[in-house]
């Protein structure tokens, strides 16, 4: 190994811890999600906005950036199902990681099922990246709605 090639192989280490701090400050700087009561559902939400306003101004303070991308999704009936990943960006040096796959589902019987699928997945890869902690109650799975597939919404389903 040459020395050039030795000496870009120590600054890439370098930023690459220098991103690595990055996260783990933030992780020990950020509060704790503050859960919501909403309307229809017994327990207490951890919604996205409560997520986000807790996160946003730390890693603007922090210059990371966040991109997520959508890697696969489907959908069955009411059921759509996102897999997300993210680059997390040093903007200070370019410097770039990639985690994932972090995956969410929504129910909705319009339009809306994957937006709220892909909210869910980073809402999720979030919380677990900068290890949120999360108000009093864990997320309940008593008040979801009932999954229903294509056959029961009398869609045919086609061999491709």
């Amino acid at each position: 190994m040459s020395i050039l090639e030795d000496k870009d192989k120590q600054i890439k280490s370098l930023r690459q811890q220098n991103l690595m701090k990055k996260i783990l400050l933030i992780t020990h700087s950020v509060g704790s999600v503050k859960q919501e009561k909403t309307k229809g559902v017994p327990y207490k939400i951890t919604s996205w906005n409560a997520v986000h306003d807790v996160i946003k101004e730390k890693l603007l303070e922090h210059e990371v950036l966040i991109i997520p991308f959508i890697k696969e999704h489907t959908k069955e009936g009411n059921l759509t199902t996102v897999k997300c990943y993210a680059d997390i960006i040093d903007t200070n040096t370019g410097e770039q990681l990639r985690i994932g796959d972090y995956v969410g589902y929504g129910i909705d019987q319009s339009d809306k099922g994957c937006g709220k699928a892909t909210t869910y997945a980073y809402k999720y890869l979030l919380m677990k990246l900068f290890m949120l902690e999360v108000g009093e109650e864990e997320d309940s799975e008593f008040s979801n709605p009932t999954f229903i597939n294509n056959q029961q919404l009398g869609k045919v389903e086609k061999d491709i």
